[in-house]
C-alpha cells in the first residue's frame, strides 16, 4: 500500500503511521505481472521503488486502473518517474463517463498545471496506452479484472474492481463509494462475493455519516455491513479523511474488535499475501 488517504495529501507527523499519500496500491500476480490501482501522490514513491528493477533499464510492463479522475486518484501520473524512461510500456484504464478519459488526463497535463514534460502527446518516455474502459471484464496474464460502475457523486463515473488471481487470491478494491439505494449495495456486493481481501472506503465515522450523507463516501459501519454481507474474509478501511489522524484511527479499529471480522486499517507500506 503507497497511498491510504483520501482527497488531499497530508504530511502531518500525526499520520506518519497510516500515511497522507492519497490513493495507490500495487498488486502483484502469481505470474508477477504488475496492477496498480489508481494513481494518486503514492504512485510517484511507487515510481521511486519501481525504479530499482526493470523499469529503471526500460524493461518494465504495468497496468493502472484508475477507479475515477477526482484529482486524489491521478495526480501522481506527473509525477510517475517510470514513465519518463523509455523503453517502459503501461496501460492505463478507466472512464471519463461522458467525457474522453483519455483528454481528462490530458488536461492535468498542461504545462498550465503541470511542471513535467507531458509523455502523453509529446512522444517521450514509456509507451503509454490509455484505454477507455467502463463495465466489463478482461484478462491481464494470470488475472481476471471485473470492472463495475459503484455509487459516488453524480456527475463523475466511478468503478470498483475485482482481482482473481488464476492460482488463488481475490480481492475487492471500492475506494469511492455511498449507499444511497439498495442498487448501490448490490453493484458493490456483485464485486466483493467471497473475496479474501476487501479495501473498502471509511472515509466518514459512523456518528459523521448522516451530517455528511450526499457527498459520496461511506461510514466504518457501511463498509463493515458491506463485508459481512458479501462474506468477504478480511476488510481494510480505506480513503481515510485527511482531518482523521493515528491515533483516531485506532480508535476507530478499537470499536471494530466486536464485529466478529478481521478489519484492518490501510497504512503505508503494509504487504499482504492472499
Amino acid at each position: 500500500m503507497w497511498g491510504t488517504r483520501g482527497t488531499i495529501p497530508t504530511p502531518e507527523a500525526e499520520n506518519g503511521r497510516y500515511g497522507g499519500n492519497t490513493p495507490c496500491i500495487e498488486v502483484r500476480s502469481s505470474e508477477d505481472d504488475l496492477l496498480i490501482l489508481d494513481a494518486g501522490i503514492g504512485l510517484h514513491w511507487l515510481g521511486d521503488e519501481l525504479m530499482m528493477n526493470s523499469f529503471g533499464g526500460g524493461e518494465g510492463r504495468g497496468h493502472i486502473l484508475v477507479s475515477h479522475t477526482h484529482w486524489g486518484h491521478i495526480q501522481g501520473i506527473p509525477f510517475f518517474l517510470p514513465m519518463l524512461i523509455s523503453g517502459n510500456r503501461f496501460s492505463i484504464y478507466g472512464t471519463g463517463g461522458a467525457d474522453s478519459f483519455k483528454d481528462l488526463l490530458l488536461e492535468q497535463m498542461a504545462s498550465y498545471y503541470c511542471p513535467v514534460p507531458n509523455f502523453f502527446d509529446d512522444n517521450i518516455g514509456a509507451l503509454t496506452r490509455i484505454e477507455e474502459i467502463d463495465e466489463r471484464e478482461f484478462d491481464i496474464g494470470s488475472t481476471r479484472v471485473t470492472a463495475r460502475r459503484v455509487n459516488h457523486v453524480p456527475d463523475v463515473v466511478t468503478l470498483g474492481f475485482r482481482i482473481e488471481d488464476a492460482a488463488g487470491g481475490s480481492l475487492a478494491y471500492i475506494p469511492d463509494v455511498e449507499y444511497l439505494e439498495q442498487e448501490h449495495r448490490d453493484q458493490t456486493l456483485e464485486l466483493a462475493a467471497g473475496v479474501d481481501m476487501l479495501i473498502h472506503d471509511a472515509h466518514q465515522t459512523t456518528d459523521e455519516y448522516p451530517a455528511r450523507r450526499g457527498r459520496g463516501h461511506s461510514s466504518v459501519q457501511d463498509a463493515i455491513e458491506i463485508a459481512r454481507q458479501a462474506q468477504a474474509r478480511h476488510l481494510v478501511l480505506f480513503h481515510h479523511h485527511p482531518d482523521r489522524s493515528d491515533s483516531a484511527i485506532d480508535d476507530l479499529l478499537r470499536s471494530c474488535d466486536s464485529v466478529g471480522l478481521r478489519v484492518d486499517a490501510a497504512r503505508e507500506g503494509a504487504e499482504y499475501t492472499l
